[in-house]
């Protein structure tokens, strides 16, 4: 398992060209997105890719001398966790490069990091919509996001979020990692909302939220003189914690959610192009703990792929060269604990 920047290429007879290309598609993508540049992923070795196990925590139970033990085995659940196939080919018409003289190879470099960095957004919607939604794509595709994994954390085939208002406690939810910020209507974000998203997870380890969110949370510890806690990451960059986690932000997660009817978020019918509006203006925020045993991103052998087109030659219908860039990603909730999600929560009330 490995972060992608930390991804070991050149196995399997990759040339040193194709490494060179994967690795620089693999920073290209970490500089674009917070999420991936954190996100642990665990190589799939086997066949059985669209099937993950998630464990319930289990107790262990006291023995007297003498007594009959009695099997108690943990509880397992099978949940769908396919892999989406992301990519695109990119090419170099001959005419251009030659008209570019020498920069062939640098009008391809721009094509594979300009992809690279549309891989990464794309990665960064599917997280949180993939699977869900009424919006084309995203409803359809292989991968499961956030949100629907959350929600099958109360049943395998469970479409909306039924979950329990932060001022209280998870007993009655059906659903102990759907929290409400307010019951069938939107309230302000305040820290108490993100202090119960984060004790929803077992040993939390990220919140993630949009720009907006991220800026009323700074805005929420201004208001009491201090500044969300600012750390170093492991690329140097400057990092936001909120407590122990650390604040990641998504760009591709949107302020247009409705808000729910009571304490049920009917995810299959939200629109996410939809205009923001009078409830229609909230946007989820979500903590998890990546781990392998938890919340973690999984991929097919070799993460990323480069292929040259018509054998590395001109291309059989076009004056041009090209490659295909593709990567076999998804990801796995594998404890149920590991991942939850904050709604109705929004920037003003």
């Amino acid at each position: 398992m490995s972060i992608l920047t930390d991804y070991k290429y050149g196995e399997n007879g990759s040339t040193t060209e194709q490494t060179a290309i994967k690795q620089a598609i693999a920073e290209t993508m970490v500089s674009q997105s917070e999420f991936l540049s954190v996100l642990d992923f665990d190589e799939l070795t086997d066949n059985n890719i669209s099937r993950q196990r998630m464990y319930k925590s289990s107790d262990v139970q006291e023995h007297a001398p003498g007594d009959t033990w009695t099997i108690v085995n943990p509880v397992w659940e099978f949940r769908d966790a396919p892999l989406t196939i992301l990519g695109d080919n990119v090419t170099v018409d001959n005419f251009g490069a030659l008209a570019g003289g020498d920069r062939e190879d640098a009008l391809m470099a721009s094509n594979i990091a300009e992809k690279a960095r549309g891989l990464s957004r794309r990665f960064d919607k599917l997280a949180i919509y993939a699977g869900t939604t009424s919006t084309g794509a995203l409803k359809s595709s292989n991968m499961v996001g956030l949100l629907i994994h959350i929600a099958r954390v109360e049943g395998a085939a469970v479409t909306d979020l039924d979950g329990w208002l932060y001022t209280g406690n998870d007993g009655a939810a059906n659903n102990t990692q759907a929290v409400f910020a307010a019951s069938g209507a939107s309230a302000a974000l305040n820290i108490a909302m993100l202090s119960s998203l984060r004790d929803a997870v077992d040993k939390a380890t990220h919140i993630m939220m949009s720009k907006l969110m991220r800026r009323k949370t700074e805005d929420l510890y201004r208001a009491t003189g201090n500044n969300l806690m600012v750390g170093g990451g492991k690329l140097g960059e400057i990092i936001a914690m909120f407590g122990d986690q650390r604040v990641l932000v998504n760009n591709e997660i949107k302020d247009n959610m409705d808000d729910s009817s009571a304490l049920v978020t009917a995810i299959a019918s939200y629109d996410t192009t939809q205009a923001i509006a009078a409830l229609k203006d909230t946007s989820p925020i979500f903590a998890f703990n990546i781990s392998k045993t938890g919340f973690c991103g999984i991929n097919g052998k070799g993460m990323i792929q480069v292929e040259n087109l018509g054998g590395g030659g001109p291309l059989e219908n076009l004056d041009a060269k090209g490659k295909r860039i593709k990567a076999y990603l998804g990801m796995a909730l594998r404890q149920h604990k590991s991942a939850a999600v904050l709604l109705n929560a929004n920037y003003a009330g």
